[in-house]
């Protein structure tokens, strides 16, 4: 429920949050200068990005490891870098000056750094349900000797990648599991789904792979998150040199991989977070009626006052979601934003 109240607080869950990731924030002050001050800004970036993520991989890997990260390539540390924020901009002639704060990204930076045994850490078990329809018209196999889908997952044993580890589903949850069938997995029931988790240790991680041969040979897989519901599909196309299959694994590891990526984004944008702000009024009136537009926009959880007066009002947005879907809708509802410091100035 949305919030407007005229009170002086602290939002301490989310600051708490905030302070356990300050390791992965980096404040890199820049003053670059070039043949005029756009390739001066690139430059700073670029540097300033470089310079962050080296710091942040030093707090978790060697310095011997760090070296190594060095020599990759100015595209590659970019995939790494979660936000940049501008403070006491200033650019012109020559120059680019500026004070950025570059943000890491954890859960990439810890994947790439474990999948090149960098870091140990503690692996996130997720269970592989593999269904296999050898033809357009066949039935679809999960138990069947001839399932070769599964066949060939449970040949792999225990998949690793990242942080993370995919194990396939074995033939103790078929015994124990009554009318666990292909259709069952496919379709699955809540019941199933609980009693898959029960002995699995609880874990939530279970991915349902089907694939089905087409007719000119070719695998078209479709992959299935079964605590969120999301589903993505990919083809994989027959190729004589090498075996469809190892293939098919491979890209499947990788849309597991980019799905629990954004299930992971989308918790993180349901968690609140609070930004300090100042709006410049004519009267009491123009900050009455403001306040109550911002306070019903739809990422908005609460607007808190904390002083005003002289023509100004401090307060606190709360909101959910990224500061930069944030901005988009204050834009299409008549407002603009400026970033001063460590607050945000209003109009």
């Amino acid at each position: 429920m949305k919030k407007f109240l005229f009170i002086l607080s602290v939002c301490f869950v989310w600051c708490t949050a905030a302070v356990a990731k300050i390791s992965y924030e980096v404040a890199v002050p820049v003053e670059v200068e070039a043949e005029n001050s756009v390739v001066a800004k690139e430059q700073a970036m670029t540097q300033a990005q470089r310079k962050a993520f080296l710091e942040v991989a030093g707090k978790l890997t060697s310095a011997e490891n760090v070296e190594k990260l060095a020599a990759l390539e100015d595209g590659s540390v970019q995939h790494f870098i979660q936000s940049v924020g501008v403070a006491n901009e200033k650019a012109g002639g020559t120059k680019y000056i500026a004070d950025l704060t570059v943000e890491i990204n954890e859960s990439l930076l810890k994947e790439y750094l474990a999948e090149n045994e960098m870091i140990k850490t503690e692996a996130e078990e997720l269970l592989v349900i593999p269904v296999f329809r050898r033809s357009p018209q066949g039935y679809p196999l999960l138990w069947e000797e001839d399932n070769l889908w599964r066949q060939n997952w449970h040949a792999k044993g225990l998949v690793k990648f990242g942080t993370m580890q995919m194990r396939t589903v074995g033939e103790e949850y078929r015994y124990a599991i009554e009318d666990f069938s292909a259709e069952n997995a496919l379709y699955m029931p809540d019941e199933i789904y609980r009693q898959i988790r029960q002995i699995n240790n609880g874990t939530e991680k279970v991915y349902v792979v089907f694939a089905e041969t087409q007719e000119n040979g070719d695998l078209e897989i479709t992959v299935k998150n079964e605590q969120s519901k999301a589903e993505d599909s990919f083809s994989v196309l027959r190729n004589d040199d090498s075996d469809i299959f190892d293939k098919a694994i491979e890209k499947s590891v990788m849309f597991i991989a980019n799905m629990e990526r954004a299930a992971k984004n989308n918790s993180a944008d349901n968690t609140v977070k609070t930004i300090d702000a100042v709006y410049m009024y004519q009267d009491m009136k123009d900050w009455l009626l403001k306040s109550k537009v911002l306070a019903e926009l739809e990422p908005v959880e609460g607007i808190e006052t904390k002083s005003f007066g002289g023509g100004k009002v401090n307060f606190s947005i709360s909101y959910t979601g990224s500061l930069d879907s944030l901005w988009d809708i204050l834009q299409e509802n008549g407002f603009s934003h400026e970033q001063t410091g460590n607050y945000f100035i209003i109009r």
